[in-house]
């Protein structure tokens, strides 16, 4: 199966009384519905997915001098998907950050499209492609220096 994941971030000010009063139940200029969509389809083929509610998600990469790290981040929302070939790809989101999901599918076409929708109310870290953690959960020693930060 193809499998389509689509991450919206929803503009809490969107007012769909506005958007029906006067352009017939569109968004428009001054009253957007969605800030941004990230929408991408999951690398080879998907044998079986699964969303995991309030699980925890393995964060583990390299640091720019090559060593590993490795963080546990609680209270997410995660997509893992078995691949025809074996392997696994996996998708997260702290589940704070979700408004709602929806799940589409089309069969003729043999794909399935989810729909995160994340609310814009709380801050959040997109460290790789599928991955988004509230600000709040995310390792403080893989935060980008900002010189505004600083003691």
């Amino acid at each position: 199966m193809n499998l389509y994941l689509h991450f919206i971030l929803i503009n809490s000010e969107f007012s769909q009384g506005f958007a029906d009063d006067l352009h017939e139940g569109e968004e428009s200029e001054d009253n957007i519905k969605c800030l941004w969509e990230d929408e991408f389809k999951v690398a080879g083929d998907v044998k079986e997915f699964k969303i995991k509610n309030n699980s925890t998600y393995t964060l583990a990469g390299y640091y720019p001098d090559n060593t590993e790290f490795s963080f546990e981040i609680p209270d997410m929302t995660v997509c893992d998907c078995l691949m025809e070939n074996g392997e696994r790809s996996v998708f997260a989101v702290s589940k704070k950050l979700i408004k709602k999901t929806e799940k589409f599918i089309k069969e003729a076409e043999n794909e399935t499209h989810m729909y995160f929708h994340l609310k814009d109310s709380l801050p959040m870290e997109n460290p790789m492609n599928g991955v988004y953690i509230l600000k709040t959960d995310f390792p403080k020693e893989l935060r980008k220096k900002n010189p505004s930060e600083d003691n």
